[in-house]
């Protein structure tokens, strides 16, 4: 049971790890950018970055899920369930203001769960 308890525990670092990792790196750049006379393209940077980082986890935990669902593993499928979801809402909130389906049933969920995640962290 332990062994099981440690492989969440590993994911969900392996999650948040890489990602709190670029918030630092975000502060650092930014205030590098803050101290010059010519700010130059530091958010598109970070954007880029944040992107590559992004698909690369979403590739991974994809990985990650079908290998666990095909072991059998409920726990282990549903934490990158859990994950997988969590990285795509960026993408369905965007989709759903692109196309203005703000009022669909589909997208209340994206924009309702992804908005009131930046209203939690102050954006």
């Amino acid at each position: 049971m332990k062994k099981h308890a440690y492989a969440i525990v590993i994911r969900l670092f392996l999650f948040i790890a890489p990602l709190y990792a670029l918030h630092l790196f975000a502060l650092n750049a930014f205030e590098q950018a803050r101290r010059q006379e010519h700010h130059g393209d530091t958010g598109l940077g970070i954007a880029i970055v944040l992107g590559l980082v992004s698909l690369m986890m979403l590739l991974g935990f994809f990985i990650d899920f079908i290998v666990q669902i095909k072991r059998k593993w409920p726990a282990g499928y549903l934490t990158d369930a859990i994950i997988l979801l969590a990285l795509l809402m960026p993408f369905g909130w965007f989709a759903c203001n692109w196309y203005g389906l703000g009022e669909n049933v589909a997208c209340k969920l994206p924009l309702a769960g992804f908005g009131s995640f930046l209203e939690w962290m102050n954006l």
